[in-house]
């Protein structure tokens, strides 16, 4: 999962004995939310089974980055159809507040996983148009103006 790897390691014969069992059945819970990129069911099993989860040293130890990167796949997911996004919107999506959503931003601009720019004053996330995408927004612009201009045309043209 630290490796945002889709392979389950509990699907390998040597590890299906031990699905049933109480504390490995939070840890597969954890897992299945994970893949699915359901934050709020993945806080909900931390939650639930903080016990038999957190009582690990080893997955204690690395449980801040796994939030990292379910919050990441969600904001990636999220703002994806978007270019233009509110933060509030987002820290709506990751049930965190707006200066987490903020700080993840800014990690995921600098690494280049997102083309934008933070608006800090209007909390607004705007996203880059990518070049192919511009050009065929422009033609588009560009035919719509054009059937305005033909549809002024037919009206003056009846209207006389």
């Amino acid at each position: 999962m630290l490796m945002e790897s889709r392979v389950d390691p509990f699907d390998s014969q040597e590890a299906r004995p031990y699905k049933s069992d109480p504390e490995v059945s939070a840890m597969v819970s954890l897992v299945e939310a994970y893949q699915a990129g359901a934050i709020r069911d993945f806080e909900r099993i931390l939650r639930t089974h903080r016990a038999a989860v957190m009582g690990d040293a080893f997955i204690s130890q690395y449980m801040q980055d796994l939030l990292a990167n379910i919050r990441t796949q969600v904001v990636l997911k999220a703002i994806q159809p978007y270019s233009r996004v509110r933060i509030p919107f987002i820290a709506h999506q990751l049930n965190v507040p707006a200066a987490d959503v903020e700080q993840l931003l800014i990690s995921l601009i600098l690494d280049g996983r997102v083309q934008g720019r933070i608006d800090q004053v209007n909390q607004l996330l705007e996203l880059e148009v990518p070049l192919e995408q511009a050009a065929k927004y422009s033609a588009l612009d560009k035919w719509a103006q054009q059937v305005q201009s033909l549809h002024s045309l037919v009206v003056a043209k009846l209207a006389v």
